[in-house]
């Protein structure tokens, strides 16, 4: 086959042109394709069902997102209730038997104070209370608790051990097999001496690193004699506070008892409020925000509120709402403002018996 000038194919076979077989003429190859508007068209349209699918994809994205901080919100409050509930039904722990009022013990966690002649507290050692806070590292507005408790480190005294006259006088100072100390004048402060009976006990602070311990308080000294048989232990004194962190609010614990610092228990809580139930004769108690003096041997039970928020705002999400804790003229009311209102918050609450106030 061979192609002629004039476009004209001729078919050959055997070296020579095939007898009866015509030149045929084939025709032009087509050059037809898209225009530039179908191209613009087609593109247009694919970007609007790849805008369509892609807001479908943010949308689902975004709830999986927020619901995820939704459920680390609730897990968050669940956690930290339990904490609390678990430290407010020890409150009292043989501290309960104690008659006297404690004074000029250092308080600075609780009132934010660091002078000592401003942290005196008069009370028996159970409960101590500030009603919504305004001092620097504490959210304003919100609640800070101190829970006394005699600690789980203790033992019964020896022959040779007692307290007299305002005088205690230990062999030793530890109380378990660590082979550490669980009394001294700097990180583990404060102990409990408890009648064998529990007719009586006393709460004091260690003034001394060895030797006798003469507590500055209670003042006059202590209330009974203490000898063998009867029991010494170490005071836990745990402290619940927000912290004023603006990003992530966190509710944090301390145990002043052991000096164990701040150790955060749940992330982005926004508040925290306390009610406590007293029983002064009424036949259905009456409810306060602070309980102080004689009242605070009188709480048997304490509702906590306790109210958390996602990780991260969310965009386009605004909450007008204001959230009420208790009801009547303990009620505590609470507005977000500002850039906190792009939060989605949850509320939890909780009425907690004082098992061991009261007694």
């Amino acid at each position: 086959m061979e192609k002629l000038e004039t476009g004209v194919l001729e078919y050959w076979s055997a070296g020579v042109l095939g007898e009866n077989v015509q030149s045929q003429s084939l025709p032009a190859r087509s050059s037809a394709g898209f225009t530039l508007i179908e191209l613009l068209v087609a593109i247009a349209l694919g970007m609007v069902i790849l805008a369509g699918l892609f807001r479908t994809f943010k949308v689902q994205q975004d709830s999986y997102v927020i619901q995820d901080q939704v459920s680390a919100m609730q897990q968050n409050l669940r956690a930290a209730m339990y904490m609390i509930t678990r430290d407010l039904q020890m409150a009292g722990y043989y501290t309960n038997f104690d008659r006297n009022n404690t004074r000029q013990l250092d308080w600075n966690d609780l009132d934010g104070d660091s002078n000592p002649a401003n942290n005196m507290e008069t009370g028996r050692p159970l409960l101590f209370t500030v009603n919504n806070a305004a001092v620097g590292g504490i959210k304003a507005g919100t609640d800070v608790i101190v829970i006394v408790k005699a600690g789980a480190e203790g033992r019964t005294l020896t022959a040779g051990e007692g307290a007299s006259g305002g005088v205690i006088s230990l062999s030793n100072r530890r109380f378990d097999s660590d082979g550490e100390d669980d009394l001294n004048n700097t990180s583990k402060r404060f102990g409990l001496l408890v009648k064998q009976d529990l007719s009586f006990a006393d709460f004091f602070m260690v003034n001394s690193a060895s030797g006798s311990i003469t507590p500055p308080t209670p003042p006059g000294g202590l209330t009974e004699n203490y000898t063998s048989g009867d029991n010494v232990y170490r005071a836990d004194i745990i402290i619940y506070r927000v912290t004023d962190d603006a990003a992530h609010p966190s509710l944090v614990r301390k145990n002043l008892g052991n000096n164990t610092g701040y150790q955060t228990i749940a992330e982005n809580i926004d508040n925290l409020q306390f009610r406590y139930l007293l029983d002064d004769g009424t036949p259905n108690g009456t409810w306060t925000n602070a309980p102080v003096g004689n009242d605070q041997h009188r709480v048997r039970a304490v509702e906590v509120f306790l109210m958390g928020r996602t990780a991260f705002p969310q965009r386009g999400y605004t909450d007008a709402s204001t959230y009420t804790f208790g009801t009547g003229g303990t009620s505590e009311s609470y507005t977000p403002a500002g850039d906190d209102r792009k939060y989605r918050r949850k509320t939890l609450t909780s009425i907690i018996k004082t098992r061991n106030i009261g007694l």
